[in-house]
């Protein structure tokens, strides 16, 4: 079996498992044959790493916001697509790569990968940070809305609220950019 962006995807959301009901033992069990593979296939993290890749940052070269070009959101900012899965990707996969188990949200991944990476502490809280007012950008919108929050109108939001979200961009640039770094991800293809 050969990983493609369906595999990855479906394997992706896999590892955001917890136990809500049930015997516990089966959890541990999972995440030490999930740890088990990870180490015999450790190209599989690599293709993650292109995955927490696929989204840019979200900012045109002349730092306008990058939204949906058609389609039913034509002129609107995808929230989750280019701003919360990036750090949702990059979480997972480098908790996965320190092989910390039962680590399974995002701002929880962060708090531990600080702890984990003094050298990275300073951008791992500027990404919970920037999550966390993105978290609540998709919470008031989507409330407003009635929907999931997911497509924000740019034109709803003031300047300061404007500025308040593209200041959530550059740690998921520098995130980005030490994924890339780690994984050696420019020498793979």
């Amino acid at each position: 079996m050969h990983p493609d962006e369906d595999r990855i995807m479906l394997c992706t959301i896999f590892f955001d498992y917890d136990l809500v009901y049930g015997d516990q033992t089966l959890l541990f069990k999972m995440s030490k044959s999930i740890y088990k593979s990870i180490d015999k296939y450790n190209i599989f993290l690599n293709f993650l790493a292109l995955n927490a890749l696929k989204n840019p940052p979200p900012l045109s070269f002349f730092r306008q916001f990058v939204v949906e070009q058609d389609g039913k959101h034509k002129d609107e900012f995808d929230l989750k697509a280019r701003a919360m899965m990036p750090l949702v990707d990059a979480a997972r996969l480098l908790i996965l790569s320190n092989g910390i188990k039962n680590c399974n949200s995002t701002l929880e991944r962060f708090e531990k990968l600080a702890q984990l990476e003094p050298q990275n502490k300073d951008l791992y809280i500027s990404c919970s940070n920037a999550f966390k007012v993105l978290l609540r950008f998709r919470t008031v919108d989507g409330l407003m809305d009635q929907d999931s929050g997911r497509f924000l109108n740019l034109k709803t939001l003031n300047k300061a609220d404007k500025l308040k979200l593209k200041s959530c961009f550059k740690p998921i640039k520098d995130l980005q950019e030490l994924v890339s770094t780690r994984f050696r991800l420019s020498q793979m293809f």
